[in-house]
């Protein structure tokens, strides 16, 4: 009995214990199964890849996806120690590439090495997304408007950049089917088209909060599907009867509206130049906006007043002067008019562009 327990009962070669050598156990062993297929599917539109019937946006090299896919079905057996995989592609047509792959490794202490070949399809399907857009798909719309007014350039420039905003933001957290489906400019506005309530929501409340302003929902029943109804919102989204840089008769005095919440109005004074906030009134007035003032060279001062010379129409006139500003001879004043009375509005050098503003800056 001890004479036979260092040999391998099947073949009689050197074993541990008597049990069977590295080579017997190999024969009855597959240590490495490598698949000669393998398919990726690829939206020809965007570059999405789909994974088990789910799309991603990852965006990935080709020749990295390739490696990564063929390592995807190569199975080691557990026993396999010090693992070596080289993988060369080479593109044979628009829609095949073959793999080369040379594995190795050691098993029961035999040193082992293949080379196979993996055959990788790329399918090019048109993902779920992109089947939607092209298919004009939409749940909604928001329709902005303002109170007794246009919007502004601005202002619809900015509800735009908003909705792109979220559309990334809401894409970036993974809901791939909440897109912008079209902003189309009109005469009283812009219609912002959305393909999800999710995202129609969201653009229509971020809208409001940058802008001020409040909406309406009007949802439209279109059909049902598995049981559910399915319905079409329009959003009816008012701006307030005036806009950021709106300059105003409020009382007796003059303000700047810096931003606007509902109906309150964060403003500038244009007698101190402090910041308040209060409640818009019918009996508010509206004298102009910043971008669009009359403007006017300082030639002289005197005392409390200004006097300056209208770049548009070469009058001498004259404005009281403000503590909020320290101008001189040869600067461009901003003003506008209640009816005789000029109202300093700023400094030409100094004004703000207002259109640079985020969607940060005005919560």
């Amino acid at each position: 009995m001890r004479i036979t327990q260092g040999f391998c009962p099947k073949c009689g070669a050197p074993a541990e214990n008597g049990e069977l050598c590295g080579r017997c156990r190999l024969k009855d062993t597959v240590w490495v199964e490598v698949a000669p297929r393998v398919e990726c599917i690829i939206c020809p539109t965007c570059g999405s890849v789909r994974t088990a019937n789910i799309w991603s946006d990852v965006a990935v090299d080709k020749d990295e996806l390739g490696q990564s896919l063929v390592t995807s079905v190569i199975k080691y057996h557990k026993d396999v120690r010090d693992i070596k995989t080289e993988i060369s592609i080479v593109d044979t047509s628009s829609n095949r590439s073959l793999a080369t792959v040379r594995v190795s490794g050691t098993l029961y202490g035999i040193p082992l090495e293949e080379t196979h070949d993996v055959n990788i399809v790329w399918a090019r399907v048109q993902c779920d997304r992109c089947c939607r857009i092209a298919g004009s798909y939409y749940e909604g719309v928001i329709q902005v408007r303002a109170e007794g007014r246009r919007p502004t350039p601005f202002e619809l420039r900015r509800a735009g950049e908003i909705a792109y905003q979220v559309e990334d933001q809401v894409q970036e957290a993974g809901d791939r089917l909440s897109f912008v489906s079209d902003i189309d400019e009109t005469k009283d506005g812009t219609d912002i088209v959305f393909s999800s309530q999710a995202i129609g929501a969201a653009i229509a409340n971020d809208i409001c909060g940058a802008l001020g302003g409040s909406f309406t929902t009007h949802p439209k029943l279109i059909g049902e599907k598995d049981g559910v109804r399915l319905y079409r919102v329009t959003y009816s989204l008012r701006l307030p009867r005036f806009s950021r840089g709106d300059i105003i008769k409020h009382g007796k005095e003059y303000f700047k509206i810096m931003r606007q919440s509902k109906n309150t109005l964060f403003v500038f004074d244009l007698l101190n130049g402090q910041s308040r906030a209060f409640r818009e009134v019918e009996s508010d007035k509206l004298l102009g906006n910043i971008r669009e003032t009359e403007k006017g060279i300082v030639i002289y001062r005197d005392a409390d007043l200004f006097g300056i010379i209208n770049e548009k129409t070469g009058a001498n006139e004259e404005m009281a002067e403000r503590p909020w500003l320290d101008a001189k001879e040869g600067d461009t004043l901003l003003f506008v008019r209640d009816e005789d009375v000029l109202i300093l509005a700023g400094r030409d050098a100094d004004q703000t562009d207002l259109e640079t503003i985020t969607l940060e800056d005005t919560e």
